[in-house]
């Protein structure tokens, strides 16, 4: 389709450098619109060629990218294991109770039946992560089988990684409109780096699978075995990782289970 729209912009160049020489063709100069024509579809030619260069100059990036993450994937599956956790027992120190903050939410965390299971009502708008016992991590693969039971749009679940204090952390999450978005959290507030972008990767009233691989600054980001995205950033070295769930709307109310939680390191 591109390569069709390509040839018929083309013949719209030629049709109009050549028009535009007609103005040129006098008694004293037989063949400069001739001439004039055959630059025409020189220059016409040189920009289709260019054109052409500039998409496969696209393709093979694009290729170059998918090589590198695939690579990046085989080398992480590889890796040591600090976490393999399907909650059978709680055997990381997942934290289990009660929480209430009146200005936020109130919170219920338990394990049951293989499952990691958040209740959680909204006071306000609230994000509200939790960590296992582990310690900070540079490089590293995380992944998270996560499922929102109840279906508020504004409802949103994901990973928390490089975590170095309560104010400093990155997000990736998805949401109950079958989105996902990258953020940054800092002592300034909440920085959008990827914005809320659908995927068809993601399944709705289904756990999805949410997995990050980190190296330096560079992270890629899947979603039920497939890519949705890359993203570099230096701000946060390392930290920690952990788990996160959120509602938008006062007095929503929503339950999510996490299940198979699954951390390599170098």
């Amino acid at each position: 389709m591109r390569l069709v729209r390509i040839i018929q912009w083309l013949g719209l160049v030629m049709s109009i450098l050549i028009s535009g020489c007609t103005g040129f063709v006098g008694e004293d100069r037989p063949g400069t619109a001739t001439s004039q024509a055959d630059r025409a579809l020189r220059l016409a030619t040189q920009i289709g060629q260019s054109l052409q260069a500039t998409r496969e100059t696209g393709d093979q990036q694009a290729t170059a990218t998918a090589i590198s993450r695939q690579t990046l994937l085989e080398e992480a599956e590889k890796w040591q294991i600090l976490i393999s956790d399907t909650f059978d027992e709680n055997r990381f120190g997942w934290f289990t109770g009660e929480q209430e903050d009146p200005a936020l939410a109130s919170m219920t965390w338990s394990i049951d039946g293989g499952k990691y299971r958040w209740q959680g009502k909204a006071a306000s708008g609230f994000v509200w992560w939790v960590t296992p016992k582990s310690k900070a991590v540079t490089d590293f693969y995380l992944s998270a089988s996560i499922q929102q039971n109840s279906q508020p749009e504004s409802g949103e679940y994901g990973l928390v990684f490089r975590q170095s204090s309560d104010d400093d952390y990155y997000l990736f999450e998805v949401n109950g409109s079958n989105q996902y978005a990258l953020y940054l959290h800092s002592v300034d507030g909440w920085e959008n780096l990827i914005d809320w972008t659908p995927h068809p990767a993601i399944s709705e009233g289904n756990p999805n699978k949410l997995e990050v691989i980190a190296q330096g600054a560079y992270f890629a980001f899947r979603i039920n075995d497939a890519f949705v995205a890359d993203y570099s950033d230096e701000r946060l070295s390392q930290g920690a990782v952990g788990l996160l769930v959120g509602l938008s709307n006062p007095e929503e109310e929503a339950t999510w289970e996490f299940d198979d939680i699954l951390l390599r390191v170098p």
